[in-house]
C-alpha cells in the first residue's frame, strides 16, 4: 500500500482514454497525447472557473484549479503541480479578466495542488497564500514533498527524474503485454511518453510555504463572490480545506472527492466519512471535485459514503475469519463497487483498484484485527 500511496503523491505518470488498433509505443509528439497541461477554464457559474486535466489520466495526475473572480481580484482555489502549470494558470486569468490574483487558497499538501504558485507570485508577489494550519506544518518539511523549499533541490530533482524512467519503462513492459487488451496496451503506451512528459515540467519545482494559516475558517469577503476557507475535519488528509462559495452555491472539496475513482490509502476513514457529512449540511448546487468533472448533484457523494461503508462492512466480516490479509484482500467482492463507480472496462477498474479499493481494504481489514496502520498520503504525525 505504501509503495501505491507513494507512486500517487510523486504524480509520476498519467493517460487520456484513446482507442487505437496499434500498440507501437506512444511518443512526446504523438498527436493523441495530451499536452501535460490543464485543460483551458470551463465555466461552472457566474464568476467561478476550473481547469481541469484531460479526462481519464490517473497516474500523472494534475488536481483541479478553481478560478474565483471577485470584485477586486481573482482568488485561486490550488495552482497545479508544476511551476508550469501555474504559468498556464496565470495566463488563463489574465485571459478571463485584467484583475489581478489576490490569493491562493491550498486544499492540501498532495504536489499537484501547491506547486503553481511559484509562477503565481512571479505575477503577483503580494497575493496571499492561505491554507489550514496542518496542511503549512507539512508542507515545512521537505522529505514529504519531495522537492526543495524556496529553491530547487537538485538531489530531490534527479531522483525524480530517475523514478520517472524507472515508471515509464514499467509502462512500456505493459505496453508489449499481450496478456493485456488493446485498449489496455495503447494505454499503457501512452502513459509511457506522458510520464516523461511531466517529469520535464517538474524539472524546477519548488515549495513556497504559505504566507496564512487558519484552524477552522477565514473569509474573503465581496459582495459578489465571498468565498470561505473552511476546515471541516480529517479526511483525504489531516489539513483539508473546503472552499465555499455562499452566493454561488459551489462547494470545492479538494481531494476529499475525486471522480472519477476516489484516491485514498489511509486510516482516517471514519473521520472522512463525519467530513462528507458535514459537507452535506451545506446547501451547494454544485460540487467541484480535487479531481474530476464537476458534479451539479450529490450522487457521486453518496456513491463515495456507501463504497466507505462496504469496504469497512466486508473488512470486519473477514477479519472474523480465519483468512489472511491476502486470503481477505481475493474474498473482497469488489462487484458492486465496480459498478457503482462505472469501471466499465479492464483500464478503469485497473486504477480504482489501484488507488482506492487495495489501499481502503487493506487498512480497513488491519483496523478490524486491531493490527498496526501506517498513515497513507496525509503526511504522517
Amino acid at each position: 500500500m505504501r509503495i501505491i500511496a507513494a507512486c500517487l503523491v510523486a504524480i509520476l505518470a498519467g493517460a487520456p482514454a484513446c482507442h487505437a488498433q496499434t500498440t507501437a509505443p506512444a511518443s512526446a509528439t504523438d498527436p493523441s497525447l495530451p499536452s501535460g497541461r490543464l485543460m483551458p477554464p470551463e465555466a461552472v457559474t457566474d464568476h467561478v472557473w476550473v481547469m481541469r486535466q484531460p479526462d481519464r489520466l490517473w497516474a500523472a495526475v494534475i488536481g483541479n484549479v478553481e478560478i474565483v473572480e471577485q470584485s477586486d481580484g481573482v482568488v485561486l482555489v490550488d495552482s497545479g503541480g508544476t511551476i508550469s502549470d501555474g504559468e498556464d494558470v496565470v495566463a488563463a486569468v489574465a485571459r478571463l479578466t485584467a484583475k489581478p490574483i489576490k490569493a491562493v487558497i491550498i486544499t492540501h499538501w498532495h504536489n499537484d495542488h501547491p506547486l503553481g504558485i511559484p509562477a503565481v507570485l512571479a505575477k503577483f508577489p503580494k497575493a496571499r497564500i492561505i491554507a489550514t494550519d496542518w496542511t503549512a506544518k507539512v508542507m515545512a518539511y521537505p522529505d514529504v514533498l519531495q522537492v526543495g523549499i524556496g529553491k530547487v533541490d537538485e538531489k530531490r530533482r534527479d531522483k525524480r527524474v530517475h523514478d520517472a524512467e524507472e515508471t515509464a519503462a514499467e509502462f512500456r513492459k505493459s505496453a508489449a503485454d499481450p496478456a493485456l487488451s488493446a485498449d489496455e496496451r495503447h494505454q499503457f503506451a501512452i502513459e509511457a511518453a506522458w510520464v516523461m512528459e511531466r517529469a520535464k515540467r517538474q524539472l524546477p519545482n519548488y515549495v513556497v510555504l504559505p504566507s496564512e494559516g487558519f484552524a477552522d475558517q477565514l473569509t474573503i469577503d465581496d459582495p459578489v463572490a465571498p468565498v470561505q476557507a473552511l476546515y471541516l475535519g480529517r479526511a483525504n488528509t489531516r489539513g483539508d480545506a473546503i472552499v465555499w462559495l455562499p452566493r454561488q452555491k459551489v462547494m470545492i472539496s479538494g481531494d476529499v472527492v475525486v471522480l472519477p475513482t476516489p484516491y485514498g490509502f489511509s486510516d482516517l476513514m471514519q473521520p472522512w466519512l463525519a467530513t462528507l457529512d458535514r459537507i452535506e449540511k451545506y446547501d451547494f448546487k454544485i460540487l467541484i471535485p480535487g479531481h474530476g468533472k464537476v458534479q451539479r448533484d450529490r450522487s457521486y457523494l453518496a456513491t463515495l459514503r456507501w463504497s466507505m461503508a462496504d469496504i469497512r462492512r466486508q473488512a470486519d466480516a473477514l477479519a472474523k475469519t480465519d483468512a489472511t490479509a491476502e486470503e481477505a484482500a481475493k474474498r473482497f467482492d469488489r462487484t458492486e463497487e465496480r459498478r457503482r463507480f462505472g469501471a466499465t472496462d479492464p483500464w478503469i477498474r485497473r486504477w480504482l483498484d489501484t488507488y482506492w479499493l487495495d489501499g481502503m481494504f487493506e487498512v480497513a481489514f488491519k483496523q478490524a484485527r486491531n493490527l498496526p496502520v501506517e498513515s497513507g498520503t496525509d503526511g504522517g504525525e
